[in-house]
């Protein structure tokens, strides 16, 4: 099919009019604090504890994204961590975007 006949560009106008209506700026700045709502509503809830097999998967990745990590980022965060804290941080990381893949997909912000 040609690249042609796939344009889109009736779709301009509703582009248009939603750059007027939100603004300029990012977009970051325009869902930021849909985002961050979010967060804090699902930091106050209570996180469900996950399985135990996905708690050993979950420290297994963190131990690769650990692993993987340039040594000046590892060395900084070493300086101030040990790697106990380093890789609970990083799960924690990992869970948050999990749950915020969930929201996603359950429509939770849908208002993205």
């Amino acid at each position: 099919m040609d690249t042609e006949e796939n344009d889109l560009g009736w779709l301009n106008e509703f582009e248009d009019m939603a750059e007027r209506r939100l603004g300029s700026g990012s977009a970051c700045e325009q869902i930021h604090p849909i985002v961050e709502k979010w967060l804090d509503e699902w930091l106050d809830s209570d996180v469900e504890t996950p399985r135990s097999s996905v708690s050993q998967a979950l420290a297994c990745l963190a131990t690769e994204v650990i692993s993987n990590t340039p040594d000046h980022i590892l060395n900084v965060l070493m300086e101030h961590c040990d790697e106990e804290d380093i890789s609970q941080w990083v799960q924690g990381i990992l869970i948050t975007g999990q749950a915020f893949q969930n929201a996603l997909t359950n429509g939770r912000l849908d208002d993205l």
